[in-house]
């Protein structure tokens, strides 16, 4: 006798679980959708005790591969060491310093590559204190009324349209709320003419904190507008972390072996600066855990070696 796809071992093995996972997690069936490609009418029925009125084997291998997918995620979350929160270095502390004197209505600028923890330091500020609004800017908000609408969106002004004068002055309007307001825009190498001399005329006008955060070559490209570079009061310039940043991370990662903070040294000096020895360490700890060992010099340097090989080729 045939077995129907309601009786058939592997189809309720699945239902069953989807049914537990459901429970467990308190996923909705929307949630359930998204997250395994099965439409939610589906899969709702799917999950019900009277089942799908349909064929259900081609569901059944669906929630499969989810079910796979988690269990794989859960694998690699258990190799991959968690990085360490926050930790400060002597460039976030320099930055930090820079946006609480920023924050009294001057304009500052910090032009540091990746790596260096500019972003790490500017979040961190802004949720260490009130009345900062954080903006990172996409190349496709470069110009004045895109900017305008992520920066109303960060103020909390959804769904903000209308021409550039207009939502300025909304900009203005929201930061006319708040008692000594920083605006911190990151990525502001991608910003036109335009939008710096809008965001200028805000420090001219409410006496708003200014800081524009980019990669390196943003103070060249804010020294070429000269009404706008004479404001910034302060100016910071790195092109990789300094050597007790480094220090910094070995510590917040424990590791105190002095080979491998030498070789850290090494591997935060290239472009890409703390961020490389993050990637390699968290490699190198998978590598040493796979070989049941502890970390070593050698898991560093194998990882870093992979990594930079990825790195050339893209």
């Amino acid at each position: 006798m045939e077995v129907t796809n309601a009786k058939n071992p592997f189809v309720e093995d699945q239902r069953q679980w989807l049914i537990s996972h459901r429970d467990e997690t308190g996923m909705s069936w929307a949630d359930l959708a998204k997250a395994t490609g099965i439409a939610q009418g589906t899969i709702s029925q799917f999950g019900s005790p009277k089942g799908y009125n349909g064929k259900e084997l081609p569901i059944a291998e669906k929630v499969e591969r989810y079910r796979q997918s988690l269990a794989q995620q859960a694998n690699l979350d258990a190799e991959v060491p968690d990085v360490p929160a926050f930790f400060s270095t002597d460039t976030t502390d320099q930055l930090e310093r820079m946006l609480g004197f920023a924050q009294r209505g001057h304009m500052v600028a910090a032009a540091l590559e990746a790596g260096c923890s500019k972003t790490t330091a500017a979040k961190h500020y802004a949720e260490l204190f009130p009345n900062v609004i954080y903006v990172e800017v996409r190349k496709s908000a470069s110009a004045p009324n895109n900017l305008l609408k992520l920066i109303l969106a960060a103020l909390g002004v959804r769904g903000a349209s209308g021409g550039t004068f207009d939502m300025s002055q909304q900009v203005c309007a929201q930061l006319k709320k708040m008692t000594k307001p920083l605006l911190v825009i990151d990525e502001a190498q991608h910003l036109t003419e335009a939008s710096l001399e809008e965001i200028r005329s805000w420090n001219d006008d409410i006496d708003v904190g200014i800081a524009l955060f980019g990669n390196i070559g943003v103070l060249q490209k804010l020294s070429r507008y000269a009404q706008l570079y004479s404001r910034l009061s302060l100016k910071l310039q790195r092109r990789c972390p300094l050597p007790s940043d480094v220090e910094a991370m070995a510590d917040a990662w424990r590791i105190a072996n002095p080979a491998i903070r030498g070789e850290l040294q090494k591997i935060c000096a290239k472009l890409g600066g703390l961020r490389n020895g993050t990637k390699a360490l968290q490699l190198a700890q998978m590598i040493a855990g796979a070989e049941g060992q502890g970390l070593n010099v050698g898991h560093v340097q194998s990882a870093w070696q992979e990594l930079d090989v990825r790195m050339v080729a893209a």
